[in-house]
Parts: C-alpha cells; structure tokens; sequence
C-alpha cells in the first residue's frame, strides 16, 4: 500500500483528520492542537461570537473576524513560487536541525500572519517544541503546554479559518492547526511533509466523498500534500527553503501519542523583508 495511503489511514484511525495534534491527535487550535479531529472537537466547545470576536492584541490591534473567510488567490498567485523581494517570510530555526524558511501569505491569510508574525516577533514560540510528529503526514508545533492542548491567539481568542480554492494543502504548506470547528485557530501550527499523491489516492478520497476541482487535482499530483484537508484549514505560508529539515523532523522515533521521544525545539522564528541575492 502506498506511503500515502498509510498515511490517510493513520489519520483516520487517530481521529485526527486535520492536521494536527491534541494530546492524542489534533489541531492547531486553542483548545487542542492540531488535529481537526473528533477528539479535539470534544475539546473546543466554546465559540466566538461577534461580540467577543474584538479583543485588542498587544499591538492594540483587533479581531472581528465572524465567520470563515473564503477569497479567491490574487491573479498571478503561484503558492510553490519563491519569494520575491520585499515578500514577507519567516525563519523557523529549529535546534540541532537547521531552519525552515517560509514566505508568508498576507494576501490569502492577512489575520492569520498577524498572528503568526506577532507571536514570533514577541518570541512567543521560543523555546517550544514540535510536539506531534507523524512521518508521510506533518510535523506540529506551536503549543507553550507541548501537549497539543494549549496556546491561544494574540486577541486572546480563536479565529476562523481564511481559505482559498486556489491554494492547498500541499508538502511544504504553513498552516494553522484547528479542532475541525470554527473558530478555532490560536497558535499552532503544522508543516505538511507527504510527498507523494497519486491518482490511486484520488479515487481512494473521491469514494470517501471528497470532492476535488481538476485544477486542484492537478496541484497535489505535480506537489504532493494532504487533498482531504483541502478547504479545512488556514494554509498561511509555504516553504521555499528547508524542506531536508522538515523531511529530518519527520524520522524522529515517536510515542503512542506520535510525541517525539527527544525533544524537537524551536529556538526562535524570526520575520522579515526577503531580500534577493
């Protein structure tokens, strides 16, 4: 049976069919972690409402976000494309591993790169771990508790899911963790680290049930990725530089709960300007 096949089915049977980690799967949300799963649905019961969706952030900014976001990719929007000068990106630097370099999508995702940017500029995710790792899938991080149960927004409260036909969930994307309900993003976040998807698989999903357009299709068989977390969560970035990183993450020896046995540490992420060499 193919990698990914596996790997489909190693989600199922954790209950996490998002991408991500709680304490036994999850989400990359605030009430677990990453794993938009049934368990982590259990988890995240509470909701925003529009009146508490505007809490300030450190930065004074806020959040009035009421319902998922839905936009089309600006013409001319190439997700796998290198950055471009000037073109926000974000350097994960993972200790004894090397550094994830990721070009950020403001344009797809405006809140949730402000998330993202500010937690990192205020070293929120120094220090803290990959705490879910799950080899052919993703690796997940993002949660101050490392159990895939904590972490929150910098409005202090869940968001919704920003999402857009035209970008996937493709190896290589940044993409916040949720417990499969809305809202539900806060700090964690995954990378997703599957290689291959084949025709095979797409049969396989479509008999599930999943629906996929030709051009979505077409993007997951030419980059690999998860297709049945297409449209489920926030992919806010893509990796242009460290994918051997992430690849090195993944063969980490894991527990029951796919927790590395030696710990995976963020040592800083860091924001800026690219500039072209």
């Amino acid at each position: 049976m193919k990698k990914s096949i596996l790997a489909l089915l190693l989600v199922l049977l954790l209950g996490v069919l998002s991408a991500c980690g709680s304490s036994s799967s999850q989400t990359a949300s605030e009430g677990d972690g990453q794993n938009a799963a049934e368990e982590t649905r259990e988890e995240t019961t509470e909701e925003t409402t529009s009146e508490d969706a505007g809490h300030a952030a450190s930065d004074g900014s806020t959040m009035d976000m009421t319902e998922v976001s839905k936009v089309d990719a600006p013409e001319g929007f190439e997700q796998i494309a290198a950055p471009q000068e000037g073109d926000t990106v974000a350097t994960i630097s993972v200790k004894d591993y090397g550094d994830i370099k990721v070009r950020l999508f403001e344009e797809i995702a405006p809140y949730g790169v402000k998330n993202f940017i500010t937690h990192a500029k205020e070293g929120y995710y120094d220090g803290l771990s990959f705490h879910r790792v799950i080899s052919e899938f993703m690796i997940q991080g993002g949660d101050p508790q490392g159990t895939g149960m904590g972490g929150e927004s910098i409005w202090g409260t869940p968001f919704y899911n920003e999402v857009s036909d035209q970008v996937g969930v493709i190896r290589g994307s940044l993409c916040y963790a949720n417990s499969g309900m809305d809202p539900s993003n806060g700090s964690q976040f995954f990378i997703t680290q599957l290689e291959e998807v084949t025709e095979e698989d797409f049969k396989n999903y479509e008999a599930q049930g999943y629906t996929f357009t030709e051009e979505q299709k077409k993007m997951y068989l030419e980059n690999g990725g998860c297709p049945w977390l297409q449209g489920g969560y926030t992919v806010f970035g893509q990796v242009y530089e460290g994918m051997d990183v992430v690849d090195e993450i993944s063969k980490v020896s894991v527990d029951d709960n796919d927790m590395p046995e030696q710990e995976v540490i963020i040592s800083s992420i860091t924001v800026s300007e690219y500039e072209a060499k």
